[in-house]
């Protein structure tokens, strides 16, 4: 084909290779792109899981150590209650019987980590750790929450209907002074004594509560330990971005 101009191998290879190039660097940005708004995303999750934990840890400080008050009190009363005949009466501070009808449940601070579960943006955290110790610290939660609603049942239908038939609990117990008490945030001098007949059963029923408030205290010490190695993971994470 003598008219025919020869092939421009060299302009179609530059011109081919400018088009992958251009492609190669869209898919380049584009996956740059989504990185950056990953890990911005990660930040904020980190950010918000560590606010809520460190609210949680000083939460639960107080917590644990109104549940450790509540079990010596409540331990006192049962010593001396299994040292009495049945029908005899003793004086039972009135410390004493605040513990043993003190019934609250630990609630942590964890709408972040909720909320990322329920969205899927718990799967921005890789470190295998964080993710272990986040499982750890929901199974430890799930189990002293049931110790402590047992507790609940224990007082709401044993306990107080056995102590209300003694003594009048709504005008011998102050909502405001149990719970400054029960936290320690305001110091509480309870007075006074009051008499308590022994009674069959009651003796059973006080020692079920001890037992049961001795893992609550057990469970939320662990708590308390999983949500600072938490807090250690989560600063490391931020740190290494």
């Amino acid at each position: 084909m003598p008219n025919s101009q020869a092939i421009p191998w060299k302009r179609l290879t530059v011109e081919g290779t400018a088009i992958v190039l251009s492609i190669l660097l869209a898919f380049w940005i584009d996956a740059w792109w989504q990185q950056r708004k990953e890990q911005k995303e990660t930040d904020t999750l980190v950010s918000s899981l560590y606010s809520d934990f460190r609210t949680s840890q000083a939460h639960l400080e107080e917590w644990l150590a109104g549940n450790e008050r509540t079990l010596r009190a409540t331990t006192a009363f049962l010593d001396e209650l299994r040292g009495r005949a049945i029908d005899d009466e003793m004086r039972v501070p009135h410390e004493w019987l605040v513990a043993a009808v003190a019934a609250p449940t630990y609630s942590p601070t964890d709408t972040s980590l909720r909320t990322a579960v329920a969205t899927g943006q718990i799967e921005l955290i890789e470190d295998s750790d964080l993710r272990n110790a986040l499982a750890i610290w929901r199974q430890q939660l799930d189990d002293t929450q049931e110790d402590e609603l047992l507790i609940r049942e224990i007082v709401v239908n044993h306990l107080v209907p056995v102590l209300s038939r003694q003594v009048r609990l709504g005008r011998s117990f102050e909502f405001d002074a149990m719970i400054n008490w029960f936290t320690g945030r305001e110091s509480v001098d309870f007075e006074g004594t009051y008499n308590i007949r022994v009674t069959a059963g009651f003796e059973g029923v006080l020692a079920e509560r001890v037992y049961y408030t001795t893992f609550v205290v057990e469970g939320l010490a662990a708590i308390y330990d999983t949500q600072a190695e938490i807090l250690r993971l989560l600063e490391r994470q931020s740190g290494e971005h």
